[in-house]
Parts: structure tokens; sequence; C-alpha cells
């Protein structure tokens, strides 16, 4: 067949499917028209690799092009996708500014990945500001405040995520503090010392407390001993004076300062997030607040109001959720000290560094926000659609290795030694592989359990043979030809020259009612070509006909399984 057949048929298959062809595809087809290619498959596979790799080089009008060009009738061409992006955002007027508002208290997690990405695309596609501002208001939560802080950091920085301004709400605690004062002096907020119960019951039944009239005076001398330290956890808070009747018992009267002594910073009295928030979207010029809507808006709305702050443009959308994965902080922390998980980076869990070590790609983050946007209802979604994004992605970085599973023996009679050169990737040039054989092979039980005496099997890339006998511990076989007619059942194998591998596979964490899956690890051992001590801790291979795995582990080969 003329080679100009094989680009016409590489190219209607590169169309049919989202503008990549498949080389198996085009050689299935090519035989197909013409049966006497078998006499020089070699030859065929060297030139279908070659049309393929530029085939896949086009974009999708570049093929329609090639197309048209080499006179092919493509009657149901398929539309030139537009290309995604996230809907405009409303009242804009001058520039556009955002912020991502992680609190320092855990590590940084795919929930947040998806935030501060939708965060950021919004950024770049007004030219606008992104603050990075970190919530540190509660010490209780600060234990390990500089190893969180490095996780969103470095986390951000993997996905490409750039920030153009950076603060810790701490910094500016006077400032705060005199947003509190003007408050009390202007008779809008005091300083109540009931206890936790008192408060409770009193804002269930809509009744003020006696400090609730107190002067303005007394409430500016008590919030003089706040300040100073005088008091204790507990001993008294700050509330916002608002509506004791209101049908939203979260405006009953709102706490806005409570003290947390600490050894974080030299304040003991600390600001509620709702306070900090609005004073700092404030400062930082926030023109648009994205967020999820467990945030509830109506407490900052009225400080707002109350302080005569900017009132920005909150737009907020449904909770990502993941079916079998905690994102809650509670959760994780009590799996973990009950033994079901091993800490914070445990593969089955969110967490970025989860994400990143289970070969999950920035791009594939970034094509998904962009595939299921946003909306005001929550959804659950499945971790396959990220997946699927991410194979298009790693598909063609990854070099191919044989990876044999469950392996039994196989000693082919009459082989000869041999040298397989195999393709290290199918379209792209990522080297060759050669492995010397001498007719000593390792293949996977299942195979070998599916077929019989007499069958001739290819083992891919090398040659046939006829299978003799099964034995206890694999089974025998003679060679027959190294010519391919197309027919034979295909194999992979290694020879006994190997590298010992093993294979962990990743499941839910939680089950339907979630509780904890005791399945949701599950190891795979093999045997591996020795080219794999070539492979580096973090690269990504493709373990032919198993799938898609990253090597976790470069002392004792350990992978971590990706997908098919």
């Amino acid at each position: 067949m003329e080679n100009t057949e094989i680009l016409k048929i590489a190219i209607k298959n590169a169309i049919d499917h989202e503008g990549k062809a498949s080389e198996g595809a085009v050689i299935s087809k090519v035989i197909g028209q013409d049966k006497s290619v078998l006499k020089e498959i070699e030859k065929l596979k060297a030139e279908v690799s070659r049309i393929v790799g530029e085939v896949n080089t086009k974009t999708y009008p570049q093929l329609l092009d090639m197309a048209d060009e080499a006179g092919m009738d493509l009657s149901e061409k398929k539309p030139v996708e537009p290309s995604l992006e996230l809907k405009p955002l409303p009242n804009v007027k001058g520039r556009v500014v955002l912020r991502l508002p992680p609190e320092p208290s855990g590590y940084m997690h795919f929930g947040h990945a998806i935030s501060f990405m939708i965060n950021y695309l919004y950024r770049e596609k007004y030219n606008g500001k992104l603050w990075l501002r970190f919530e540190d208001t509660n010490p209780k939560l600060l234990n390990k405040m500089d190893e969180y802080v490095d996780s969103f950091e470095e986390g951000l920085k993997w996905l490409g995520v750039k920030w153009d301004e950076k603060k810790f709400i701490s910094s500016d605690m006077e400032l705060i503090y005199s947003y509190g004062e003007k408050l009390i002096q202007d008779s809008m907020a005091y300083v109540c010392l009931c206890t936790v119960e008192e408060i409770k019951a009193k804002r269930l039944t809509g009744n003020a407390c006696k400090h609730r009239e107190q002067s303005i005076g007394k409430n500016i001398e008590l919030w003089g001993e706040l300040k100073s330290g005088k008091m204790n956890d507990g001993e008294a808070i700050v509330r916002f004076k608002y509506d004791m009747d209101s049908k939203d018992f979260a405006l009953r009267d709102p706490s806005i300062f409570r003290i947390i002594k600490n050894d974080y910073k030299p304040y003991s009295l600390w600001p509620i997030y709702d306070f900090a928030s609005v004073i700092e979207d404030h400062v930082c010029g926030v023109t648009h607040i994205l967020r999820s809507s467990e945030f509830k808006v109506n407490v900052q709305d009225k400080l707002r109001e109350a302080m005569d702050l900017n009132h920005p443009n909150i737009l907020q959308y449904g909770r990502y959720n993941f079916k079998g994965t905690p994102f809650s902080k509670r959760k994780i922390r009590a799996l973990i000290k009950e033994g079901y998980i091993r800490g914070w980076e445990d593969i089955r869990l969110p967490t970025l560094t989860a994400i990143r070590r289970r070969g999950i790609q920035p791009e594939a983050i970034k094509e998904f926000v962009l595939s299921v946007g946003y909306s005001g209802s929550q959804h659950e979604y499945s971790w396959d659609l990220l997946f699927t994004l991410n194979r298009r992605i790693i598909d063609e970085r990854a070099k191919r290795f044989f990876f044999v599973s469950d392996p039994v023996s196989l000693n082919v009679v009459g082989a000869k030694e041999a040298e397989a050169r195999l393709q290290s990737h199918p379209s792209k040039e990522l080297g060759l592989r050669i492995i010397k054989t001498s007719g000593k092979f390792f293949i996977e039980r299942k195979d070998l359990e599916n077929v019989k005496a007499g069958d001739v099997i290819r083992l891919k890339d090398l040659y046939d043979i006829k299978l003799k006998e099964k034995t206890g511990a694999g089974a025998v076989a003679e060679f027959c030809s190294s010519e391919f007619d197309g027919k034979e059942k295909i194999i992979h194998w290694v020879t006994d020259d190997n590298v010992k591998t093993k294979v962990t596979i990743v499941g839910a964490l939680l089950n339907d009612d979630e509780s904890f899956n005791k399945d949701s690890l599950k190891v795979v051992d093999g045997l591996g070509e020795r080219s794999l001590q070539q492979v580096k801790k973090g690269d990504i291979v493709q373990f032919e006909r198993f799938g898609f795995c990253i090597l976790d582990d470069d002392k004792t080969r350990d992978f971590i399984f990706i997908s098919r």
C-alpha cells in the first residue's frame, strides 16, 4: 500500500478520535484493505509509526485541511470544539482583584486546588490581581503552621497558580482592633461576659443579655482589659450589636472577637473569621469573591454595612465532592487517630501531596475545572473523569515497558538468542529498549490459562511460538517463526533478566455508608523488564496491557497505579 493511502487512513482515524490517531487502529485498517502488507509487517509498523507521529502533531483544523488537500470525502466532519472557558464575571469595572484565603491548619487538598484554580483562571482571563492571604486568626489550629504554609505555597507553584501579593491576616491586628473599637464607640458592639451556655440559651429565645445595654465607657474599659491580656479564654467575647429578634440565628448579636491565649503572636484577643475577612477584603481591594456555598454571607454583609466597607461581588458554588473520599479535616484526623490511614500523605486521601503521588498532572486539574465549571448546587464527581483527562496528558509522555503480574515461567525450545527492539512510545520519539532473549521467559498466568497445547502465540515484538505443554510451574513451547501474520494472540513477556516490581492500586477510602473500606489498597506483585531500572522516582510509565503507573519508591521499585 502506498504511503499516501496510509496517511489518509491516519488522518481519518485522528479526526474520528479527538485529533489523535491510534497506531494499532491504523495498522488494522491497512491490513484489512491489503493483506499483502503482512509479508513486510515490520516495515509497515515502522512506516505507520512515522506517519501517525506526524499526524498527531496537527491541530484539528489542520487535520481537516490535510483531508481536503488529499481529496478525502468527510461528509460527517466533526465540528471544531470551542476552547473551554469559564463564564464571565458580573459587574467588572476596572481591575479584577481576587483572593485565595487558606487557613494554615492542615495540608492543601484537592478541594483547595479546584477553588484556587478557578480564581487563578479568572485572574488570567481579566489580567487581574490575586492575593494569597493566610487566615491565621485561630492560634489553636496553628501548631504546625510553617509546614502547612509550605504545603500551600508548594502546591500552588506545582499547579502553576501564581499570586501577586501575599500576606498573613495577623500582620494587620492593630488595624483590625481599630475597626472593633470604632464599632464599640458607635454603640454597635459590646463586650459580653456571659458564659457560653448563657449566650446559647439567650440566642435561642431571642433575649438580650444585660451587657448589651452597658455604657460605651464600660465597653471601652473592658475592651482595654481584653487587649491587654488581663482576661482568660472564655471569660468574655465582643459581640456585634445587630438584632436579637432576627429569624436568622447567626445575626442574633454574633461574636466578632474572642480570647485565645497563645505562643504564636503577642495577642490574646483574636477576631472571628467573618470580621477579619470583611476588613481584609476591603484593605486588599477585592472585587470578586468565588467560594463554596458552605460559607454563609449574611453576617459579613451586615458587618460591611456597619463599617462602611466595600461590597465585593460574591459568587458561591457548590462544593466539589468525590465519591468515597473525605475532604473534612475532622474526618481525616479521626481516620489517622483510629489507625485506618498512615497520615496526611496517605495516597487514598485528597491532599495535594497524595494527588501528586498518584500521577495527577496540574494540566488535568485545569482541564477538569474548565470542563465541569461551577454552579450553585453541590455535585459528587467520580475520580474517573479526572483520570480520563489526566490520561490524555500522560499518554504522550509515558514510556512503555513490559510488566508481568502473577508470573509463570515459559521455556521456548529451539529459540536462538535474539534481540527485541522495542519502541518506548508508539508515536513519539522516546527511544528504544533493546532486550536480549535466549528462550527463557515469564508470562502472566492468565495469558497461559487462555491458551491450550498446539496454539500459536505471538511474543509481542519478538516471534511466534507454539505451546507444547503446560507444567506445574509454567509452560514449554517451541519456536515457530519471526514473521507475523496478524492472526496470533499477542502476549507480553519478560526474560529471566528482570526486576521485581510491585504496583499499588488505590480504591475508594470510604464505602457508600462512609465506613472505612478495608479493600481500598491492593498490591500487585510481578516482574518488570530490566529497562525499568532507568526509571526515576516520579516518572510515569505505561505497563503495556496493564496501565499507567508512577514510580513512588526508586529503592524498592514500588509503583502506584494511575489508570488504564
